[in-house]
C-alpha cells in the first residue's frame, strides 16, 4: 500500500518568487518557482520514517535592502489524510543570507534562504485479533456488537452498568493486558468472517497504544503503563513521547485501518466514536462512505467514577447510551 502525502504551502510573496526544490525521501517532487499558494501530493512506499526537505533560494540582497517579502509558510502536511505538524517539528536552517548569520529555527517559516526539514517516525501495525475468550461476552450472532478497550467492557463496573448493555448490544470490549486500535479493528473483521451483526460500534482508544511482538506473541504496547513492554521497545516508546499527536502516530497505519473498516462496513452498519479527543478529531478527518461517527464519549465529572477512580462509571455509560441511540437506532 502506498502511502498519500500533501504538503500544503502558503505564500506572502512580493515581486520576485522564490525558488523551491521539495524533496520526499530524497525524491524531488517540486524544482521550480512558487509563485502562489500551492498544494504539492506524492505516493510512496515510506520506510520507518518520513522526511520532507525543502530548499529555498531567491532572496536577494535588493529584496533585503527594499522590505519586500518572499515568505513561504509549510502551511500543513499530511500523511494519509491526518495532520504531521510541520509547525511543531519542523526545522529551518537559515543560510546564504544577507547581513543573517546561518541559524536554526523550529517552526515552519522559511523567510529567508535556506533549507527546511520535517522528520518524523512512521508508525506501522499488524492489526492481529486478540483471542475470542477474552472479551466479556462470548462471540455470536447479534443485531448489534460493540467492539472497544476498557471503556468498553466496563473495567471495575458489573456487566449491566456498561454502554453495551444500556444499548441491548453484545459487549465485545477488551481489558486483559490493555487493548488498542488496531487489535479493535482487526478483531471486529475476524469476528465477521464467522458471526453476523446488523450494526457495529467502534469506541477507539489514542493510537499512541500499539501493537508489537514479543516473544512468539503480540503485546500491547501502553506508554506508562506497560514497562515490559517499553523496556524491549525502547525506541518506540521514545518516538511516542516525542511524536506524540495523535494523527501523526495513527497516520502511519490508517490507511490499513481504513481499508479494513471498508471491508466490515460491506457486511455490517459501521459506528466509529471515541473518548478521546485527538483520536476523535480523526475519526472525523478520516471519515468517508463506510462508517458514520458517533458523538464524542463524556468523561464528565459531574458523574462518579468507577470504583478505581479512572474509568467511567454507570452514569457515564447510560448518559453515552441514551446519547447515540437516536442515531443508530433500536
Amino acid at each position: 500500500m502506498l502511502d498519500q502525502i500533501e504538503i500544503h504551502l502558503k505564500t506572502d510573496i512580493g515581486e520576485i518568487p522564490p525558488h523551491l526544490e521539495v524533496s520526499i525521501a530524497d525524491k524531488v517532487i517540486f524544482d521550480t518557482l512558487l509563485k502562489k499558494d500551492t498544494k504539492l501530493k506524492h505516493e510512496t512506499k515510506l520506510s520507518n520514517h518520513l522526511i520532507i526537505k525543502i530548499e529555498k533560494s531567491g532572496k536577494t540582497k535588493d529584496l533585503a535592502d527594499g522590505g519586500k517579502p518572499q515568505n513561504v509558510f509549510v502551511e500543513k502536511v499530511l500523511l494519509n489524510g491526518l495532520n504531521q505538524h510541520a509547525d511543531l517539528f519542523g526545522v529551518f536552517k537559515q543560510r546564504q543570507n544577507s547581513y543573517i548569520e546561518d541559524q536554526s529555527l523550529q517552526g515552519n517559516a522559511m523567510i529567508l534562504n535556506g533549507s527546511w526539514q520535517l522528520e518524523v517516525p512512521v508508525f506501522r501495525q499488524p492489526f492481529v485479533p486478540h483471542p475470542h475468550k477474552d472479551y466479556r461476552d462470548e462471540f455470536s450472532n447479534t443485531h448489534m456488537a460493540c467492539f472497544g478497550c476498557s471503556f468498553t467492557y466496563g473495567s471495575y463496573l458489573e456487566h449491566d452498568q456498561t454502554w453495551p448493555h444500556y444499548l441491548g448490544a453484545k459487549n465485545y470490549g477488551f481489558t486483559k493486558g490493555g487493548n488498542c486500535i488496531s487489535s479493535i479493528v482487526a478483531t471486529a473483521r475476524d469476528y465477521l468472517k464467522k458471526y453476523r451483526c446488523e450494526k457495529m460500534l467502534m469506541l477507539l482508544p489514542h493510537p499512541c497504544r500499539l501493537q508489537v511482538p514479543l516473544e512468539g506473541s503480540i503485546r500491547t504496547l501502553l506508554p506508562g503503563r506497560s514497562p515490559e513492554v517499553e523496556s524491549k521497545f525502547k525506541k518506540m516508546s521514545r518516538d511516542i513521547v516525542m511524536f506524540g499527536q495523535g494523527s501523526l502516530i495513527l497516520s502511519g497505519y490508517a490507511g490499513t485501518m481504513k481499508d479494513i473498516l471498508r471491508d466490515i462496513s460491506k457486511k455490517t452498519k459501521l459506528f466509529l466514536s471515541s473518548y478521546d479527543r485527538e483520536t476523535y478529531d480523526c475519526i472525523k478527518d478520516l471519515k468517508d462512505d463506510s462508517y458514520e461517527v458517533l458523538p464524542f464519549y463524556e468523561s464528565s465529572d459531574k458523574h462518579e467514577f468507577a470504583s478505581d477512580g479512572l474509568h467511567p462509571g454507570p452514569d457515564h455509560n447510560r448518559e453515552f447510551a441514551n446519547l447515540i441511540r437516536p442515531i443508530i437506532g433500536g
